[in-house]
């Protein structure tokens, strides 16, 4: 019994790894089957990327024409082309030579940018801004792809519809601009209108003539120009024309790629932040810099005013070390006339000192018990009076 059921679980195990081998194997596949499917989907076939295209003005003009108009890339979600367009109407044979002329030939390269116009919610009246330059409006043609582009162009030309006539070559850029829409479907093929037109500046070289009709010629009747630039904007063309495209307008031009847009997006957020950041620190690089001027400044203010305060400070003191010294040379001067004073020798009076009466009478006394006679003393009584003080 217990071997039955060990089997059993071998087996339930042997099955679900199968199982798992085969999920494992298939799953890969399918995601690179979706994955080159979203890639075929986002792929432009070759011959869809070509478009040509003729104007029924310049046929009208009996000027012959003829475009070209290839997409820059495959991918769905591209917006760029780049044409080239031929005309030409020259030199038409005739018996007798007309009165009016009518020639031109150009050559003519042009890159284009497509685009769509979206909803825009009725948020007020939109600005004469949001009407020129904004993709947004109220009522949105959708069948329509809106389109801008740059131009260059060369060729020469002959008009004469009086009496003199102009012919020369010329050059010229300028923008274009106008719409597309779908006019008639085939089964794999369609057929698009286009209305719009071309301005730009042109220069030209050129010279008039006129008809000479005894000698059935064309013949000078003025001094050619040089080269030159017209002196306002030229309308080089006017299209009313008709496109014959692989994949039709209305399916062209339409697909955005969000995942680009997001990333230009961030790019352009992480150049403002980084321009931003530039900012920041030049303004804090101007305040640190008006920072240490004023530091600078104030230093060399505090540095003058403790200098300034220092020389009073020392001339203070110069001054009263100089009252000082005058005070005390003074006091010295003084003591000095002190000191010469006291040690000036003492003046003896002038009148002799005085014996008394009982000195005299004593003085007598001794010099008659001596037996000396008073005449016979040589000395003076007042230089006698004087020793015997000093004796005493």
């Amino acid at each position: 019994m217990c071997k039955y059921y060990y089997d059993i679980y071998v087996w339930k195990t042997l099955l679900l790894v199968v199982f798992l081998m085969n999920f494992l194997s298939v799953f890969p596949q399918t995601s690179k089957r979706y994955a080159k499917q979203a890639e075929q989907d986002t792929i432009v076939d070759f011959k869809d990327r070509w478009s040509f295209r003729t104007n029924a003005v310049d046929w009208l003009l009996t000027v012959p024409n003829v475009a070209v108009e290839f997409d820059l890339s495959n991918s769905v979600y591209n917006k760029w082309t780049l044409g080239l367009e031929g005309k030409w109407n020259w030199q038409t044979a005739h018996n007798y030579l007309p009165y009016n002329v009518l020639n031109l030939w150009e050559v003519r390269a042009e890159a284009r940018k497509y685009w769509r116009t979206e909803y825009r919610a009725n948020v007020g009246k939109p600005t004469l801004k949001d009407r020129l330059f904004s993709k947004q409006r109220k009522r949105p043609r959708y069948w329509r792809a809106y389109y801008l582009g740059a131009y260059a162009h060369a060729g020469g030309y002959s008009f004469k519809f009086g009496n003199e006539g102009v012919q020369g070559d010329m050059y010229g850029v300028g923008v274009s601009g106008g719409y597309s829409i779908p006019l008639y479907s085939y089964r794999q093929n369609y057929i698009d209108i286009e209305f719009g037109g071309s301005v730009g500046l042109v220069a030209t070289k050129n010279s008039k003539f006129k008809l000479d009709r005894e000698n059935n010629a064309y013949v000078p009747s003025g001094n050619p120009k040089g080269l030159h630039i017209v002196p306002f904007p030229v309308v080089s063309d006017l299209r009313v024309s008709f496109i014959y495209r692989f994949a039709s307008i209305k399916d062209k031009y339409k697909r955005v790629n969000y995942v680009k847009i997001q990333a230009r997006e961030q790019r352009k957020m992480e150049k403002k932040r980084l321009k931003d950041s530039i900012r920041t620190a030049e303004i804090i690089a101007d305040s640190l810099e008006r920072v240490r001027k004023a530091f600078v400044k104030d230093s060399i203010r505090q540095a003058r005013l403790v200098a300034d305060s220092l020389e009073q400070m020392r001339k203070a003191f110069v001054k009263d070390s100089v009252k000082r010294v005058e005070i005390i040379a003074d006091s010295l001067e003084q003591v000095r006339k002190n000191i010469r004073k006291e040690e000036l020798p003492v003046e003896l009076p002038e009148t002799p000192l005085t014996k008394t009466d009982e000195e005299v009478s004593g003085t007598a006394k001794t010099e008659e018990e001596d037996g000396s006679p008073d005449n016979t003393s040589t000395e003076d009584p007042a230089i006698g009076t004087i020793k015997k003080e000093d004796d005493l």
